[in-house]
Parts: C-alpha cells; structure tokens; sequence
C-alpha cells in the first residue's frame, strides 16, 4: 500500500470540500485540489518512481477529476514541479528559521539550520524519499529547479555568515561555491542514508555534520588543529 505523506511536515491537507452544488469561489476550490494533488503526487512518486505515475492515478489518489486535475496543471511536470518548489519553501522556511531571533554564534547557525533541515524530512520520510530519491527522473526541468533552490539556500547561508563575521574576526567569510558544495553535501548525505533505510534517522548526522561546517570556517582541521 502506497505510504502517506504526514500530515503538517510538509503538507496540510485541505478542509473537504462539500458535495454536490455550492457557492464556494473557484479560487478556492483549486486551491484545495492543488493542494492534494500535489500531496498525491509526491506519495506516488515515492512509491513508484516518475516514469511509473499517470495521471489517472494522481487525480484518482487525490479524489478528484482528470478534469480538475488540467483545471490546475497543464501536465505532469509542472504538477511535480509545483510539488518540488512546495517541498523546498517549506525546508526553507524550516531550515532557516525566519520567524525566531538571528543566530549569535556560527555554530549556533550552523546547528539550527542543518538540524531544521535533517529533523524535517526525518519527520516525513516520504516527502524526502520523492524528492531526494525520485527527482531525477521528472526531468531537466525539476533538475534545474533542484539546482536554483539549492543555491538560494547556499546564498542565505553566506549571507548569515556574511553578518556573523562583523561581531567574530576569527570566522573567515568563505565564497558561495564553498557554500554551495556544503548544501550539496549535505543534501548527498541524506540520500545515501535514505538508500540504506526506508526511514533513516537523520539526526545522527547532526554532530558531525555541524562540527564540518564550524570548522572549514574557521580554518581548522575537525580535532581543532590549525
């Protein structure tokens, strides 16, 4: 049986709508069948792979229409691509933590934007598998979109950095391809731990993970030595 995403990680089902004739406005009610065909979407998609998703079975997970399906995405591909940017705002909004006070400290940065990160998709295993697993064969398109999140994450990490070295002259402001190649790696790591296990603790990786990143911006090998 085909797994479920969790409710309120990364989606949030919408409220029923009522059956039958109603005055609700148009808006509305797309908005409530984006919102579960995406959640189909990403459930199939981890299930079976892109290439092995129809249509039909999208519209027939989320309990509507073939026609309310093209009401709301002319194809497949922009359904997962809606589905992608979907997943990556949320583990943007998770990550980095906007609506709490600015970190202090860089590892304090550090800590609570690769813990955001990894305790998120621990906390749905299925949104992670779609889109850590599965991308890759949605196509050029969704790799690109991959790619542009990616490197805003990498942009918002230097800034931070950026703001963090004015209060720490021993933190040393590393290029955004330093940045980049970290998010990367980061990201990988949590692929190879999904291949291992159906559903990977990722907060294993917390620890070593953040004592890498302090340390590369200090300049100092992971024991603290110059």
């Amino acid at each position: 049986m085909t797994a479920r995403v969790r409710e309120g990680v990364f989606f949030e089902p919408p409220t029923p709508l009522p059956r039958g004739p109603h005055q609700l406005p148009r808006e509305q009610v797309q908005d409530a069948q984006r919102q579960r065909l995406m959640m189909a979407f990403t459930e199939l998609l981890a299930d079976r792979g892109y290439q092995a998703v129809r249509i039909i079975d999208i519209a027939k997970r989320a309990g509507v229409s073939n026609d309310a399906f093209y009401d709301v995405f002319a194809n497949k591909e922009e359904c997962a691509t809606a589905a992608h940017d979907h997943f990556a705002a949320v583990l943007e909004r998770r990550a980095y933590r906007v609506d709490v006070a600015p970190s202090r400290t860089w590892r304090e940065f550090v800590l609570s934007s690769v813990g955001g990160y990894l305790e998120t998709i621990t906390a749905d295993p299925v949104v992670a598998r779609a889109f850590h697993l599965e991308l890759d064969g949605i196509g050029a398109t969704a790799r690109q979109r991959r790619r542009a999140a990616l490197l805003h994450f990498a942009e918002a990490q230097m800034r931070e950095q950026e703001r963090l070295c004015a209060s720490d002259p021993l933190l040393k402001l590393q290029p955004l391809i330093i940045h980049l190649g970290s998010v990367h790696g980061v990201r990988q790591l949590a692929c190879d731990a999904l291949e291992a296990e159906s559903e990977p603790d990722f907060s294993v990786l917390i620890p070593d993970v953040v004592n890498w990143l302090v340390a590369a911006a200090y300049g100092k090998t992971m024991d603290g030595a110059d």
